[in-house]
């Protein structure tokens, strides 16, 4: 395992460690967890937006009827 040094605002290291404690788990692994979960989720949204970029290119858009029936779903969903 490789180690990193981190400075962190006073705010930020404290709500770390204090949910860390809340967990029943150390700092840095809470940390790790978190960085984790992030770069699996950026590394995810980048599959995503490349492969709607491929479809854009090749021509393949939604049509007005599904951006419209998307946004008549998100806002039900809201609208609660």
């Amino acid at each position: 395992m490789t180690g990193i040094s981190l400075n962190l605002p006073e705010d930020l290291s404290k709500s770390l460690a204090d949910l860390a404690k809340t967990n029943g788990q150390s700092a840095s692994y809470l940390a790790m967890d978190i960085l984790r979960d992030y770069i699996e989720h950026e590394h995810a949204l980048t599959v995503q937006i490349e492969q709607a970029v491929i479809e854009a290119d090749r021509g393949n858009f939604a049509s007005d009827d599904q951006v419209a029936a998307m946004r008549a779903r998100r806002w039900s969903r809201n609208a609660g």
